[in-house]
């Protein structure tokens, strides 16, 4: 049975913001380094705490320790959302990003402003693909470890599709409901 479905990605300010704060900290887990770092310099804090009065300085060095194991991490997601508003800023959003079309062989990409021309952007076979992510707005289609694109329209469709075609480890189903 050969079916093809074709999905256009118009990209909004929050669409755009939930995919990259569902890259970074669901998908790669960049929260995990902050956090193990927040976790390592505050339990130095806590043995500093535990030798007060019986060495000098362990109150001031507690605070340090408890200050920079905070505040770095607090630093860090700063800059990462502050980054998002920049991009999104940037790329005058919403707007039309590309059109995939998903079939038996594979996934065709035509980017903005080349999708009426006969040959895709890009190709990706299904034996290399990665895997795909279904939030509550969106089917996160990750070709590669690094590399996604984002469906925002016809997404029951899509993921029934995905369901047939893939094998369930690389099917994840992110939704609340």
């Amino acid at each position: 049975m050969s079916q093809t479905i074709s999905v256009s990605t118009t990209m909004g300010e929050q669409g755009f913001r939930d995919f990259a704060v569902f890259d970074a900290f669901h998908h790669r887990k960049a929260w995990l380094r902050p956090a193990v770092f927040a976790a390592i310099m505050l339990a130095f804090a806590a043995v500093c705490l535990s030798q007060l009065g019986k060495r000098p300085g362990a109150g001031l060095l507690a605070a340090v320790l408890a200050i920079v194991g905070i505040g770095l991490p607090v630093s860090y997601f700063y800059s990462f959302f502050r980054s998002v508003s920049r991009q999104i800023k940037q790329m005058h959003l919403p707007r039309a990003f590309y059109r995939v079309e998903l079939a038996d062989t594979g996934i065709a990409v035509w980017m903005y402003g080349q999708q009426d021309k006969p040959e895709p952007t890009s190709r990706h076979a299904w034996d290399n693909f990665y895997c795909a992510y279904r939030t509550d707005n969106a089917v996160y289609l990750y070709v590669e470890k690094e590399k996604a694109y984002l469906l925002n329209d016809r997404m029951e469709v899509v993921w029934k599709f995905l369901a047939g075609i893939l094998p369930k480890e690389k099917l994840h189903d992110c939704r609340k409901g």
